[in-house]
């Protein structure tokens, strides 16, 4: 069947680097094989077949591969595939041939973005801030599109309202001039605020009156509830020892200080950070912002949840930020290779661990929000 696929700008630039990759994605994560793949390698013969028999694990219904998390079974000592070496790249499993690209079919149309969680990708997004629109235009063509759609939802007039939703908050991003701290704060704030309207139109149970707080940079004791949460635990010096390290470099920073101690080092290293002539551009966070929300905005097609993606958004970027800064602070060239590995060492954590994400999400809502309604608000 014929429909709109709608592809954004920097897609088409990303290119698998393999062995050379500094961050490979076959280490630290569960990987799903489809049911189609798994048949197939319950199939194969010999010693090769053993071999994938013995790495398939299962998860709930889910086939899976690297059960404990560490490195994949499959990836050989000189840090390649072994199937994709012994079968080609259409014998690996669904998520493994497509990522890190994103395809997001919802009926009328498909969207196709990069999950930044690949240092690939990462990097392609940061190198990409240029030109109009921060560099997140689209290009759009007609084409066979074979993939179900995405979710149960089945709402053509939702869907449209969802678009021109989306649409709306993308332009005021993207005119927006908040390319200062307290520019971007009150951008992020007003859209929270404009969510939780267009949510209590859907979902009587949500309150439209918002406590003024911080949502950039986040204050020191909101950043530690968050870094308090499962985000952060013991095992992740074994299965992400990058993020273990940078988890690790913010304790030794801040756990020592009073709250005012640590408020105000926050604050001095964002004004230098920022300051005219320093490494930083809140610009860029703004972009982040913006491309967090084109990836999630359509998750509210199925749970209705606008305040969430906002939140969420406000969470990578100052979670992102708080990781740079500490960078910074011990002296490292946030040059682009540290940005990218930053953001997608915490785009792997957060991205795909709805129970992590989820536990930062009800953080920050129980501040936003007066009284949490059975936690419907976000």
């Amino acid at each position: 069947m014929k429909t709109r696929i709608r592809t954004i700008s920097f897609y088409p630039e990303f290119s698998c680097d393999g062995a050379a990759c500094p961050m490979n994605c076959c280490h630290g994560w569960l990987i799903p094989v489809d049911d189609d793949a798994a048949k197939r390698f319950r199939r194969e013969k010999g010693l090769f077949g053993l071999r994938l028999k013995l790495a398939l694990g299962r998860k709930k219904e889910q086939a899976t591969f690297n059960r404990m998390m560490m490195r994949c079974p499959l990836l050989d000592l000189d840090r390649l595939c072994a199937i994709h070496k012994k079968r080609g790249e259409a014998c690996l499993p669904e998520a493994c041939r497509l990522y890190p690209r994103e395809w997001a079919n919802l009926g009328d149309f498909v969207e196709r973005t990069l999950d930044i969680s690949c240092i690939r990708a990462a990097e392609i997004f940061l190198k990409s801030d240029s030109g109009e629109e921060l560099g997140l235009s689209w290009t759009e063509e007609t084409g066979l599109w074979e993939t179900p759609r995405a979710g149960d939802n089945d709402d053509p007039a939702f869907l449209e309202e969802l678009v021109r939703q989306r649409e709306d908050v993308m332009r005021q991003i993207l005119d927006s001039d908040a390319d200062t701290i307290p520019g971007l704060d009150e951008l992020v704030y007003s859209l929270a605020g404009q969510a939780a309207v267009i949510q209590s139109r859907y979902l009587e149970t949500t309150q439209t009156g918002l406590k003024r707080i911080r949502l950039f940079p986040f204050s020191i004791m909101l950043l530690n509830e968050l870094m308090s949460t499962c985000f952060f635990e013991d095992h992740l010096k074994m299965t992400e020892p990058v993020l273990y390290r940078m988890c690790r470099s913010y304790y030794k920073t801040f756990d020592r200080l009073t709250e005012i101690e640590g408020q105000k080092l926050l604050d001095d290293l964002c004004e230098r950070y920022f300051a005219p002539g320093g490494p930083g551009s809140v610009r860029s966070f703004r972009r982040l912002f913006a491309y967090e929300l084109i990836r999630e905005w359509y998750e509210s097609y199925e749970d209705y949840s606008f305040v969430r993606r906002i939140v969420e958004a406000a969470i990578h970027i100052n979670m992102v930020l708080l990781f740079e800064l500490l960078a910074f602070q011990k002296g490292e060239k946030p040059d682009l290779k540290k940005r990218a590995l930053i953001l997608a060492v915490y785009e792997k954590r957060t991205h795909h661990n709805g129970d992590v994400l989820g536990q930062m999400v009800k953080r920050v809502g129980e501040r936003l929000f007066p009284v949490d309604v059975n936690g419907e608000n976000v």
